[in-house]
């Protein structure tokens, strides 16, 4: 009765039920939604490959992000979670197995003529309760299946940690870029303003030329040191993600690498199995169905059984040295009232799968969403930056050609500006456009779920590395046992 039906795809089911069947998630109208391929032109159906981090050729990048796995207060916020739920599953999980304690009591009485008499009680006793309906296995289940969504939650807080620190340092490099820019346009700027300050007392150029120049000058001051401040800013969102103090100081950097190669997507279908919250998600949809069995079981019977082993004695020598007294017990619960407190726990439980069912399946199309974004985003990218390097050689000749047309006095200096401003726009724009491609190419390794470890790292880098590490291996015993009642 609670056990799930086949959901999806095949490839998801060899991964997380292992031969589950259902009767409770209604998830069937969901494959019959999905695109053999992407809907975005230009991508190709091989899964993409691990060590995406690798291939950004950024070795800098590599040691952040090493650092930022051990010095990240959020993943080791994540990691305790994961230990949490590995010992709530050794709690649940108690109730399977007999309970043995041992009780030993010493005690001294008397009456007012200070005679007084010694008693030592020792007393072994064992209880256990018999999962006849699987009710108790049914809550380690669910514990189990719990612990699987913290490990795949850490997963994704890893992917996260590593996207989001990629996608910092490219923001400081392109705020780097542009920095160096402005101050190098400033000092063509102060140049230019040189020469037309020493025409103008020459009388070759008029008081509003200077004026312009300086104004310029003045401006581009102004931008440089709002640059700087950027830079700053930059710096402490990439520290704090490392776990670092933000002091805001950072050695100068490279420029922005190229990205000459397109992704490879893999199809829809695959996406289920690849991404740490997706694999959360459902997980925990698993854990709610298993704890709407328990639920329903606590209207049934429970059957526990006792025993005890015991005596009684004057001295610590004659303790358990004589005959000894034991009891052998069993007892049948059976529910009968309870104000319908049991019902509506059950009700909660079911009402409760049927949320999360919902979260998931939003979840799923969330995702699908994401990829075709990115890869649709990295198409439109691609053909701007492509336009724009061209636009930006056209701007920088223009700006040359048209201030030693101004020197030559052939034109005026509105028009020098407005070939410089056509100039500086489109080096930006090229700036900003190689850093857009990088960021989209991080968010679609995020939205693919990609795995930042290459695949032929040894097995304590990939441990260290990669989300998939933390992916739980649940036998398939626990997911796929009866749980009918």
């Amino acid at each position: 009765m609670f056990k799930l039906r086949p959901l999806l795809y095949s490839s998801l089911l060899s991964l997380l039920l292992a031969g589950c069947s259902s009767g409770v998630i209604r998830t069937d109208t969901l494959s019959s939604e999905f695109p053999d391929q992407w809907q975005s032109a230009g991508t190709e159906n091989e899964e993409p490959a691990p060590g995406w981090l690798q291939s950004l050729a950024d070795p800098t990048l590599e040691s952040l992000v090493h650092e930022a796995l051990v010095g990240s207060y959020s993943l080791a916020e994540q990691r305790a979670l994961v230990r949490q739920a590995e010992q709530s599953l050794v709690i649940t999980g108690a109730p399977l197995y007999p309970e043995l304690e041992f009780d030993f009591d010493a005690g001294r009485s008397g009456n007012g003529s200070g005679n007084g008499v010694s008693s030592l009680d020792a007393d072994l006793s064992l209880g256990w309760e018999l999962d006849l309906w699987g009710k108790l296995s049914d809550s380690e289940r669910e514990a189990t299946l719990t612990l699987a969504a913290r490990r795949a939650d850490l997963a994704g807080a890893r992917l996260a940690l590593a996207s989001d620190l990629a996608s910092a340092w490219f923001e400081l490099q392109t705020v780097e870029q542009r920095l160096v820019l402005f101050s190098r346009r400033l000092s063509n700027l102060e140049q230019n303003l040189e020469i037309i300050e020493s025409g103008y007392r020459l009388g070759l150029g008029s008081a509003l030329d200077v004026y312009l120049a300086r104004n310029d000058v003045q401006s581009e001051q102004a931008r440089v040191a709002e640059q700087r401040q950027s830079r700053t800013e930059a710096v402490r969102s990439l520290q704090l993600l490392l776990g670092r103090y933000p002091d805001g100081r950072w050695e100068p950097l490279d420029a922005l690498p190229v990205l000459d190669s397109a992704l490879p997507a893999g199809v829809p279908g695959t996406l289920l199995r690849r991404r740490p919250d997706l694999t959360s998600s459902w997980m925990a949809l698993l854990a709610a169905d298993a704890a709407l069995a328990v639920a329903h079981k606590q209207r049934f019977p429970s059957l526990t059984i006792s025993a005890s082993l015991g005596d009684s004695a004057s001295r610590l020598s004659d303790l358990l040295g004589g005959s000894l007294a034991w009891s052998l017990a069993s007892g049948l619960t059976q529910p009968l009232f309870n104000a319908g407190r049991l019902k509506a726990g059950e009700a909660q439980a079911q009402a409760r799968v049927e949320q999360l069912e919902q979260q998931y399946l939003g979840l799923v199309f969330s995702a699908f969403a994401e990829v075709e974004t990115a890869l649709s985003r990295a198409s439109a990218l691609q053909q701007q930056y492509e336009q724009y390097l061209q636009a930006e050689r056209n701007a920088l000749l223009a700006e040359e050609l048209a201030f030693a047309q101004y020197r030559k006095g052939l034109v005026e200096y509105n028009t020098v500006l407005e070939a410089q401003r056509r100039s500086l726009d489109a080096q930006s724009t090229v700036i900003g456009l190689r850093a857009d491609l990088l960021t989209n190419r991080v968010a679609l390794y995020r939205a693919l779920g990609g795995d930042f470890a290459p695949a032929e790292a040894s097995p304590d880098t990939a441990a260290a590395l990669s989300p998939v590490a933390a992916l739980p291996s649940i036998p398939s015993a626990t997911l796929s046992g009866d749980q009918d009642a």
